[in-house]
């Protein structure tokens, strides 16, 4: 027996089939690489659930990739869509730190609509500030490690956010909501 690696079929999409799309999405971070969309009703969600207490919480965000048509388009995505969040419930958390159970996986992937992927994660620092801590790097690194993945830590008591993309996880330009 051979030990072969396959890459996993995702349901990748060209990304002319998200041009029609652009004016229903109310929220968007603009200048970044991909390009990171969000839909309004996703960023509500995911900061109703960031406030709702002083402790560390978070959770999987859902979404769709887009890519070029040709031979580098499963490495290089064009953009990420965040459609949808699902929070953790099971969870152990202090305002310091925060572990997610398992079943959250779970949960996400009973949620996911056709064309949806786990594209990232999101979670709080109350009162400490919106930053990739070396625990968070090392997160994103071994669960989010594909070029789409998206990291997103909010402060909800500063009212600050910061965003990061990949592996190694590349701090993304502030988000602007749109006029």
């Amino acid at each position: 027996m051979r030990w072969t690696e396959l890459e996993p079929a995702l349901p990748l999409q060209p990304v002319a089939n998200l041009l029609g799309r652009l004016p229903q999405l109310e929220f968007l971070l603009e200048g970044t690489e991909p390009q990171l969309l969000i839909a309004r009703s996703a960023r509500e969600a995911v900061l109703a659930h960031l406030t709702a207490n002083r402790f560390e919480q978070g959770g999987l965000l859902l979404g769709e990739v887009f890519v070029d048509d040709g031979p580098d388009s499963r490495t290089t995505p064009r953009a990420v869509l965040i459609t949808r969040s699902v929070a953790a419930t099971d969870f152990s958390a202090s305002a310091v730190a925060l572990r997610m159970g398992s079943t959250l996986w779970d949960r996400a992937r009973q949620a996911q609509c056709p064309q949806e992927i786990v594209v990232g994660w999101y979670h709080s620092h109350p009162g400490l500030g919106a930053f990739f801590s070396g625990t968070d790097r090392r997160t994103q690194r071994a669960f989010f490690a594909q070029p789409y993945s998206v990291g997103w830590v909010v402060d909800p008591v500063e009212g600050t956010e910061a965003w990061f993309m990949g592996a190694e996880s590349v701090p993304m330009p502030a988000a602007k909501v749109p006029d």
